[in-house]
């Protein structure tokens, strides 16, 4: 009867340990399920920073090339009215010279 018993008692310690064995095997796979949805939203985050970096990086260098563009807009229109000044002065002086 003790064996019995012991038998017994040895079968409900192992169901036991098989209902928490279930229990950490479904913790276990839906731990691996979020992983992998993590792991896929990551990896769809990063090629979106990718695409991201690189539209930054060609608005950069785009407005690196308009500043460029203003600033030799500039020199040249400095130039310009600097030269129809001097231009203008001389024909001024000519006229005076002429009176």
């Amino acid at each position: 009867m003790a064996e019995t018993t012991y038998h017994q008692e040895h079968q409900k310690k192992i169901g036991e340990q098989n209902v928490l064995l279930d229990q950490i095997h479904n913790s276990v796979m839906n731990t691996r399920h979020y992983a992998v949805q993590i792991g896929d939203e990551l990896q769809q985050q990063d090629g979106m920073l990718n695409d991201l970096h690189q539209d930054i990086q060609r608005t950069t260098d785009e407005s690196r090339r308009q500043n460029r563009n203003v600033i030799q807009l500039l020199r040249e229109s400095e130039s310009r009215g600097f030269y129809s000044v001097v231009i203008f002065l001389v024909v001024v002086l000519v006229i005076l010279l002429m009176i």
